[in-house]
């Protein structure tokens, strides 16, 4: 069972990625959005789920961008999750997308749009203390 102070910090996380899966959804069909806009909130809201799976379960993690850490964590603990190396891939969409002047990908909206709710629908069961 998770502390009230581990139960509070995954809420929080939860409702961060909420915001950043709202915005993916107001923006995705907009042509005029550049992919890193929308790479950068699939990848927090991706990101955000993972560490809220975390907190929950009372595991310590580094505070990073880095998917395939904290992919790496989680089954370290014995966590299981749905296409692990697909969420990793949207990493760079954190930081490179953000920060540098071209990245060199194409975001395929639709993927990442079902990556983020393939991520909440598997924690949701995990948040709500069944899984």
């Amino acid at each position: 069972m998770p502390s009230p102070d581990e139960r509070e910090l995954a809420s929080l996380l939860v409702r961060k990625a909420e915001g950043d899966e709202a915005i993916l959804d107001r923006l995705l069909d907009d042509p005029d959005v550049p992919d890193d806009v929308l790479g950068f909130h699939a990848q927090q809201a991706i990101e955000k789920r993972l560490k809220a799976v975390l907190a929950f379960r009372g595991i310590d993690f580094e505070r990073t961008h880095s998917i395939g850490y904290l992919t790496s964590l989680l089954e370290h603990h014995g966590i299981d999750l749905p296409n692990r190396e697909q969420i990793e891939e949207l990493t760079p969409w954190a930081v490179a997308a953000r920060y540098e002047d071209r990245i060199d990908e194409v975001l395929d909206r639709g993927t990442a749009r079902e990556l983020v709710s393939i991520l909440r629908d598997w924690s949701g069961p995990i948040l709500a203390g069944e899984g």
